[in-house]
């Protein structure tokens, strides 16, 4: 109770082990594509079945064990396709990435993405899908300015400032903007309607700005052809499929009652916005 939890070795433990993993998030990100960092978040789900055994002492099953085969299956395709049969960038200066930045297909996707999480943001409507969108529209606009800006700072590091244009010092705030809104509605969204529903519905939304985005922007699927691109949607619908099966637990069922209250608020919410 109270502040007691930080008197708690294990409290801090998980804690750094937390900021390690978005360590080395960011770290993904900066050297390989958003189009296969986003997908293979779905590894993280794999590994906690496991974990969840040996160290909670959760029961196996076999949905659980077909939720990461099909994760591990979708993986190795969206692998093969984004590191074997697409661009690779590799470092962008500020100068290529104002180029980038002022396409219209990206504008577009830009526009897009900040007006409708500034709608639903404006609309406080409390449902899960308007949670889980605003999540998804601002994760994506926060991978691109992320790679970005590992960009501009290894530039920099390696000898050539990218720091005497102003982008990116606009782009800081606009990175640090979204990413605590993002983490602020989805930490609601599994508040107030549990894991089962929102991890799986989140994954598919934000993976899917991630690739579109990432797509747009830095040209990550142009030289595939239509064969590459089927097999990397249909190893996203597996390991989707994955994540849905882990996720969400018949056990999970339960708790869906503790929430009733909230999603007949939150359906009055859309009628009265619909009206």
């Amino acid at each position: 109770p109270g502040g007691n939890y930080l008197l708690i070795p294990m409290w801090w433990a998980g804690t750094l082990l937390m900021a390690l993993g978005e360590l080395g998030n960011l770290v993904a990100y900066s050297l390989a594509k958003p189009s296969l960092i986003s997908p293979l978040g779905a590894v993280s789900v794999v590994v906690n079945v496991p974990i969840a055994y040996v160290v909670l002492g959760e029961k196996m099953s076999g949905r659980n064990i077909l939720g990461c085969l099909l994760c591990i299956l979708g993986g190795y395709g969206i692998v093969g396709v984004v590191a074997g049969n697409t661009t690779e960038h590799g470092e962008v200066t500020v100068a290529e990435f104002e180029d980038m930045i002022f396409r219209p297909s990206f504008l577009v996707f830009l526009a897009v993405s900040l007006f409708e999480s500034v709608d639903l943001i404006w609309s406080q409507r409390t449902t899960v899908m308007t949670y889980i969108t605003v999540c998804s529209l601002l994760g994506g606009v926060t991978v691109l300015s992320i790679k970005a800006a590992t960009s501009f700072l290894i530039l920099t590091l390696q000898g050539v400032n990218q720091f005497a244009s102003a982008l990116p010092f606009v782009l800081m705030p606009i990175l640090f903007v979204t990413l605590i809104l993002q983490v602020q509605y989805l930490n609601k969204a599994i508040a107030e309607f549990g894991t089962a529903e929102v991890v799986p519905t989140y994954y598919v939304l934000f993976t899917s700005c991630a690739v579109v985005g990432s797509s747009i922007l830095y040209g990550d699927m142009q030289d595939s052809s239509r064969e590459h691109v089927l097999i990397f949607l249909l190893s996203f619908f597996a390991t989707s499929a994955g994540v849905y099966l882990v996720a969400n637990k018949p056990a999970d069922s339960g708790k869906k009652g503790a929430t009733r209250r909230v999603r007949e608020r939150a359906e009055e919410d859309d009628t009265q916005a619909l009206l």
